[in-house]
């Protein structure tokens, strides 16, 4: 998946095309992504009596990875993403995208006994 997290995305497709967000949480085994403010949906929750208040709650669905489209931190267009030795570029610009944070890229810790 070309889109990681922190990325600013635009939604192409459904009730909020044309508008934009950062990319809070990637989905890869579903192809989704989670973009902040986006594709709210309303959830009536009912109460228990006891504990738990009824509530009518604000629940941010993920949206297909095909109906998102990276915003160029360069030339600040929804663009393309190519992969040049392994670094994301821009298909309209040619700059590299150095934004966003990989999941994968996070140092762990290696513990060795002696």
């Amino acid at each position: 998946m070309k889109i990681k997290r922190n990325d600013t995305v635009k939604i192409l497709y459904g009730k909020d095309a044309g508008k934009t967000g950062k990319v809070v949480k990637i989905l890869p085994k579903e192809d989704k992504v989670v973009v902040e403010g986006m594709n709210i949906f309303k959830r009536h929750m009912k109460g228990d009596g006891r504990k738990r208040k009824s509530e009518i709650a604000d629940i941010i669905k993920p949206i297909n990875v095909a109906k998102v489209q990276l915003i160029c931190p360069a030339c600040n267009k929804a663009t393309r993403i190519g992969m040049e030795k392994g670094e994301r570029i821009c298909k309209k610009c040619n700059k590299k995208i150095s934004g966003g944070t990989d999941n994968k890229s996070k140092a762990t810790k290696k513990t060795t006994k002696k």
